[in-house]
């Protein structure tokens, strides 16, 4: 069995919301970590505070507002994220880089490291319009070198747990910019920080 592999996973999905929306909720690391089910912590590595909010409120708010919170090119971000696969558990633990933060193109890379596997890697997404203003249509795709106990068990496990992950971010988002475009009583009970 390998002890490095090289895992390659291009992800898509329809959202029901605004590219605009999409963008602002993708570029909020806020909204990253509620969403992506696999990541225990994400903060600025530089040690400052995101301005808290909910995803409503960023998106009501104005350009200034936005900006304090969503990510810029250059950033970086301290993560911990837990990976399983083939029931094999592991906590990785280190830094993102935003190396594109320009609409409609992101771009990260990041080494993370734990008890059984070590991994460098790069991703980007695009957003793009679906045929309508309230439509849109994100693209990620992401490469990793992962080593350790995750590697022996070869590519094709490493790349499914990573679009498991990937799919299940992108519905938890999809879920929540519904719920803050639904009825008031959706959008109190799914945003309980929103206020009307």
């Amino acid at each position: 069995m390998p002890e490095s592999v090289t895992a390659a996973v291009t992800v898509e999905h329809d959202f029901a919301a605004s590219p605009d929306a999409v963008w602002v909720a993708l570029s909020d690391p806020v909204s990253a970590r509620d969403a992506l089910p696999c990541c225990d912590a994400l903060a600025p590595a530089d040690g400052r505070t995101l301005p808290s909010g909910s995803l409503s409120r960023l998106l009501a708010s104005d350009e200034e507002a936005r900006d304090a919170r969503v990510v810029a090119e250059g950033e970086e971000y301290d993560a911990t994220l837990t990976a399983s696969v083939r029931g094999v558990e592991t906590t990785l633990a280190g830094t993102l880089t935003v190396t594109e933060h320009d609409y409609p193109r992101m771009a990260l890379e990041g080494i993370v490291r734990g008890d059984a596997a070590d991994a460098r890697m790069a991703a980007a997404l695009t957003v793009e319009e679906a045929g309508t203003d309230e439509r849109c249509h994100v693209t990620w795709t992401a490469r990793a070198d992962v080593e350790g106990a995750l590697a022996t068990y070869g590519r094709r496990p490493v790349e499914s747990a990573a679009a498991r992950s990937a799919n299940a971010f992108f519905d938890a988002l999809d879920a929540h910019l519904a719920a803050v475009a639904g009825p008031e009583s959706e959008r109190a009970v799914k945003d309980p920080d929103w206020r009307p």
